[in-house]
């Protein structure tokens, strides 16, 4: 017996222990009466909002919560106009405005869901890039020195203040994943108390299977990505963007 098959053999008869504290080898599955939320959100639609602006700006992230399309248009502009003031700001170089600092790495804008963004981005210098095809030499060179990038997300969880994202046709995980700062687009028809409600209405439509296989990535996001030695300094943006920044906004209005 190999000693894999002996460890596996080893775990298969502790298991089989009347009185072990968990669960035994022949446990029936949890029942849906049965399931458990870890985590909880009560309240309406604003309230789960702003359970998810507090739960992000826990983990280093911040958030607005918008009633209207106009607003969160001017809301989205306003953050990226003040973002490309930053970088400027912190070069020491006499003319410190690049003509990059105005490209925003973005998904199709159709899928934000707030018509006239585009319009509103181009008359304000902004340029969309929207990469299709990164094994691209000449588009990854394309994406490399942009610093922001807007996505929206398929759902957001107030109880966590995490979101997913996912990677799929035009919709590229390098808008997400690769600038400095990440601006993520949250209506509240995608906004869910916690994981487990997005997952089971996903269920109950059918639409959880078809989501999964027509992604090539799906991540959850909490926050900007963090990193810690083992003396535990912790180290911003390592993994991804160090700043995240969402947008809620209204659109399920009664």
């Amino acid at each position: 017996m190999s000693t894999r098959d002996n460890i596996l053999a080893r775990l298969r008869e502790t298991l089989r222990q009347p009185d072990l504290p968990f669960p035994s080898l022949e446990s029936p599955p949890l029942t849906q009466a049965d399931r458990m939320t870890v985590t909880s959100a009560p309240g309406g639609l604003w309230a789960q909002a702003e359970r998810f602006a507090q739960e992000l700006a826990a983990v280093k992230g911040t958030c607005e919560l918008l009633e209207t399309v106009t607003e969160t248009r001017l809301a989205i502009v306003s953050r990226l106009q003040t973002w490309v003031e930053e970088e400027q700001a912190a070069r020491k170089t006499v003319d410190a405005e690049r003509a990059e600092d105005w490209n925003v790495l973005c998904w199709p804008p159709a899928q934000l869901h707030l018509d006239g963004l585009t319009h509103v981005l181009k008359e304000t210098g902004f340029k969309l890039i929207e990469p299709t095809d990164l094994h691209d030499p000449e588009q990854r060179e394309r994406i490399r020195p942009v610093r922001a990038g807007i996505t929206t997300v398929e759902a957001a969880f107030a109880s966590t203040g995490s979101f997913v994202v996912g990677a799929g046709g035009a919709n590229a995980r390098a808008a997400s994943l690769t600038p400095f700062r990440h601006l993520v687009v949250i209506p509240f028809s995608r906004l869910f108390a916690t994981a487990e409600d997005w997952l089971a209405e996903m269920r109950y439509a059918g639409g959880l299977d078809a989501y999964i296989r027509r992604s090539r990535n799906i991540s959850i996001v909490t926050g900007p990505s963090k990193s810690a030695d083992l003396e535990g300094n912790l180290t911003m943006g390592v993994h991804g963007p160090k700043v995240v920044h969402a947008v809620l906004f209204d659109d399920v209005q009664e």
